[in-house]
């Protein structure tokens, strides 16, 4: 019977807060589309913000905990959406 090869875990070699602060404004931008949801005027725009938050939280369930540059991408398209976000409602 053939020993198993058993690999160690990938090290990351960056701060890993950088990836709490990916999902954390995630999470808050998120809200903003909970916050359009429950406060638009039609069943549309109701349905295009709940599909919104559907995508943003697929989106960021995607990326990797270990791929510093797209944490760093997503980070900052998440940031640019919330405050475009912020501008609007």
């Amino acid at each position: 019977m053939a020993k198993a090869t058993v690999l160690a875990p990938e090290i990351v070699d960056f701060d890993p807060m950088v990836y709490d602060i990916m999902r954390e404004t995630a999470t808050e931008l998120g809200g903003g589309y909970v916050w359009l949801s429950r406060n638009a005027s039609t069943e549309a725009e109701r349905e295009a913000a709940k599909a919104a938050q559907i995508a943003l939280w697929q989106d960021v369930n995607s990326v990797s905990g270990r791929d510093l540059a797209t944490i760093q991408a997503k980070t900052a398209e998440y940031r640019s959406r919330l405050r475009q976000l912020r501008a609007t409602a």
